[in-house]
């Protein structure tokens, strides 16, 4: 039973741990990007914010 749970343990901290690769081609695609791209999706994730604001229930 025991190296069933160190098994499970180390498959979880392989899956939570990200890709290097994509992190590396992430960040390099984010500096190529424009202004009007950073603009349009500062515009969305507020849009998001703005929507998840008004679903919390406050006392």
């Amino acid at each position: 039973m025991g190296k069933i749970i160190r098994w499970l343990q180390e498959r979880v901290k392989f899956w939570k741990k990200p890709a290097t690769s994509f992190l590396i081609i992430g960040a390099i695609s984010d500096l190529t990007r424009s202004q009007a791209d950073l603009v349009v999706e500062n515009a969305l994730l507020r849009q998001q914010l703005i929507v998840l604001n008004r679903q919390i229930k406050r006392p």
